[in-house]
């Protein structure tokens, strides 16, 4: 007769696996989770992998600096980033703006007309609803908004053409910069 036992495991087995898998997780989340995402290390593991660096946000300073052009003025922007859109692709960059905040905003392309939708979204809204500001193909523009809600507000842009088409966005006023989309 051939037996075909299944080990069984003990309880105190059963319990000594879950305690050590429960310390290893808390031990991941604050040495690697926390000083990616929130800048948390006091193990300092996280620094001395880099991880810290994740969670940093983007200095204007920097930003104005890497990507301002020969010239600028940068006291005149908050913020100058270029943005590159693939052939035939489209990329959205917001900002998070609060009720009646005021930006202001000019953006080039260096090469072609691109489609834009300038538009927002109310913060918390879950239906998919946005307000297009005005959509138009161009290869600049500029204006200012003084924000109907809080919630993001930003550029959707389409490059139709065969080439990657890079743009330059200055912003400045009351806002969070969300980034791409």
């Amino acid at each position: 007769m051939n037996d075909m036992s299944v080990p069984v495991q003990s309880l105190k087995t059963l319990m000594i696996s879950m305690v050590s898998a429960v310390l290893l997780a808390f031990f991941i989340l604050i040495a690697f989770i926390g000083p990616a995402e929130y800048a948390i290390d006091p193990t300092g593991i996280g620094k001395a992998l880099g991880l810290t660096a994740l969670a940093k946000p983007v200095t204007q300073s920097t930003k104005a600096i890497v990507a301002c052009p020969v010239g600028e003025q940068l006291a005149q922007w908050q913020n100058i980033v270029k943005i590159t859109i693939p052939a035939h692709s489209g990329l959205e960059y917001k900002l998070y703006a609060d009720k009646n905040a005021a930006l202001s905003y000019a953006w080039a392309s260096d090469s072609a007309d691109l489609f834009v939708d300038f538009h927002g979204e109310p913060a918390g809204n879950t239906t998919g609803y946005f307000k297009s500001y005005g959509e138009q193909t161009v290869a600049q523009a500029a204006g200012d908004l003084i924000a109907p809600f809080a919630g993001t507000h930003g550029w959707y842009w389409k490059n139709d053409s065969n080439h990657a088409v890079q743009v330059t966005l200055k912003t400045k006023g009351q806002y969070k910069i969300k980034g791409l989309m």
